[in-house]
């Protein structure tokens, strides 16, 4: 019996037109199921426990594709690390400087700066940096 999460999986996979494959399924459902905002070496590493078979250049391939195609949100971090975010809702990151946690942030899509008029806006990005809250409370206690 399929899960829930492999069903939608492959709904979504279909809805966009790409043909459901082992490793499309396993990394896309792994990507729905850690928010975590993984990259392609922590979703390989993860992936590789329960099937040996994945490879990581797989892992690359799949993962530029579906954000090609809009599944996924490709995120670069301040250090420019690639991670990979199955919301593709309007939101915003917060990277953490010292332990490099990365946050999502609820924004408010109605964004529509006055000084564009005319342009034809793309995409939108939010990227806030500073210390999270375990960071902060720590670098507090050793001040």
């Amino acid at each position: 019996m399929k899960s829930s999460i492999e069903n939608i999986a492959q709904d979504r996979l279909r809805e966009v037109g790409i043909r459901v494959t082992v490793p499309r399924l396993r990394i896309y459902e792994y990507l729905l199921t850690h928010r975590t905002h993984p990259t392609c070496d922590d979703i390989y590493t993860d992936i590789k426990t329960v099937d040996g078979s994945i490879s990581l250049a797989s892992v690359y391939n799949v993962t530029e594709k579906l954000a090609e195609v809009g599944l996924l949100r490709l995120i670069v971090s301040p250090d420019g690390q690639k991670h990979y975010d199955s919301i593709v809702d309007f939101h915003g990151h917060f990277f953490c400087k010292s332990c490099g946690k990365i946050l999502d942030v609820n924004c408010n899509n109605n964004f529509a700066p006055d000084n564009l008029e005319g342009c034809r806006i793309d995409s939108v990005s939010l990227i806030i940096t500073g210390l999270c809250s375990d960071c902060k409370e720590a670098d507090e206690l050793n001040s």
